[in-house]
């Protein structure tokens, strides 16, 4: 099986500029309060808000990621400081997600990658058989560009050698970059990663600058090494990503909250203006729901402008799930919006299985509650996280190069010490109370 990585740089950014196309190729920084992927909160100055993304409009100015926003307004008055949105950037990788399951069959949801900041967002999916990567690859950045994200893609037997494709390029790999496509041959994993940095390793520093003083550099140094005398999970899970051997297994990804979709609206004659508007949200509708399988029954329609907010609930007579049948239904509820339109939302609150498997001829498909699609979902997940109990399995569901193994091995260090302790009986000890503090006669 040959896995995908689907690289989506600047994430932060990414999800603010397919809601209000006006921050592309503006100077733009996105702030925030600067909390890292594993939740711990990172080093702010004066606890100020820092740069987690920003345009190459605005690197040029000389803002840099971890600057203060105090500091990044102060480098130039052209410069655009907004704030970043966790839910947008939540609902941006569902609709990544969601137009992956379009053309593939398994999707897993990744995380974020880039250090302690996450700045990017990583996404594996699986190669169908008998296609060709960078023609795969390819038609996955055109499906991306169709719902507002730039990406860049890389093919490998392994996901850790796909992660290195995507976001590093074929720089000194001895491959070519075609559209941002990388596409390592199968068995070429080990070859690939040879002359990459040891840095791509979630190595603490003080471990990487030891191995860097006594010669060891690469990848492929750092694979050639003999293993550990004594077993531990880490450095074994590290010699094996540097041999490109990090395994291919994806966690499922599956829906679990309704489609919805946000577009800010300019003038009529700029490129998100009337029609053009509704034809954007149409195409990202149809593409979500073609991933799910499902057609909509229901749809909720927010139309904020000057004269405030107004909900449109639409129901059409059958479920609709091409571009072309949610744009007319769309069209004619904002072109009735009394003013000028600032803002659209669109959210499939009832939905329908897609096809005629699910209802007989002559018969409508049964609607599925957005509500319940999304409980179900969830239930789903945690079944399937307690029937993985063993080691093994709980080491795959975690990715070894990122900053999350630490607590697994404490976890399993804790476990086998009350393996050893477990058929010891515990004594009570009764202690008596000091006399220090007792009350002193007369």
């Amino acid at each position: 099986m040959r896995i995908a990585c689907v690289h989506v740089p600047q994430f932060a950014l990414q999800s603010l500029g397919r809601v209000d196309p006006s921050l592309r190729g503006a100077p733009v920084a996105v702030v925030g309060a600067g909390v890292d992927p594993a939740g711990a909160r990172a080093s702010v100055a004066l606890h100020s808000p820092i740069v987690l993304a920003c345009t190459r409009a605005a690197w040029t100015l000389g803002v840099r990621i971890g600057m203060t926003a105090s500091a990044a307004r102060f480098v130039s008055p052209e410069l655009r400081v907004v704030a970043a949105d966790g839910a947008l950037e939540r609902e941006a990788a569902r609709a990544i997600a969601d137009t992956l399951l379009g053309v593939s069959a398994v999707v897993d949801a990744g995380g974020r990658v880039g250090g302690s900041s996450g700045a990017h967002l990583a996404m594996y999916c699986e190669v169908p058989s008998k296609t060709r990567g960078t023609t795969f690859g390819g038609r996955l950045i055109d499906l991306l560009d169709s719902i507002g994200i730039a990406a860049r893609v890389g093919i490998a037997d392994d996901r850790f050698t796909a992660w290195v494709a995507a976001a590093h390029g074929a720089e000194g790999g001895g491959l070519r970059e075609d559209r941002g496509v990388v596409s390592v041959p199968r068995g070429g994993s080990p070859a690939f990663l040879a002359p990459r940095p040891l840095s791509l390793l979630a190595i603490s520093p003080e471990v990487q600058h030891m191995l860097e003083a006594l010669g060891v550099k690469t990848l492929g140094e750092f694979a050639a090494l003999p293993a550990p005398s004594v077993s531990r999970p880490l450095e074994a899970d590290y010699q094996a990503l540097a041999r490109g051997d990090s395994g291919s297994a994806l966690r499922p990804y599956a829906p679990d909250a309704p489609i919805r979709e946000d577009l800010v609206v300019r003038s009529g004659g700029s490129l998100f203006g009337g029609a053009t508007a509704v034809a954007t949200l149409a195409e990202r509708l149809a593409l979500r729901l073609a991933g799910r399988g499902r057609g909509a029954t229901r749809l909720e329609l927010t139309v904020a402008g000057e004269r405030g907010e107004r909900s449109i609930p639409i129901a059409p007579p059958a479920a609709a799930s091409s571009q072309s049948t949610l744009a007319e239904l769309l069209a004619p509820q904002i072109d009735e919006a009394p003013g000028a339109v600032t803002r659209l939302q669109v959210v499939v609150v009832g939905e329908a299985v897609a096809g005629a498997d699910a209802a007989g001829e002559g018969e409508a498909a049964p609607p599925i509650d957005a509500l319940s699609a999304a409980l179900s979902g969830v239930g789903r997940k945690l079944a399937a996280a307690q029937g993985e109990i063993d080691g093994r399995a709980a080491a795959e569901r975690s990715l070894p190069w990122q900053l999350s193994a630490p607590p697994t091995l404490r976890g399993e260090r804790r476990d086998a010490h009350r393996r050893t302790r477990r058929a010891r009986r515990r004594r009570m000890v009764t202690v008596g109370q000091s006399l220090l503090f007792g009350q002193r006669e007369g």
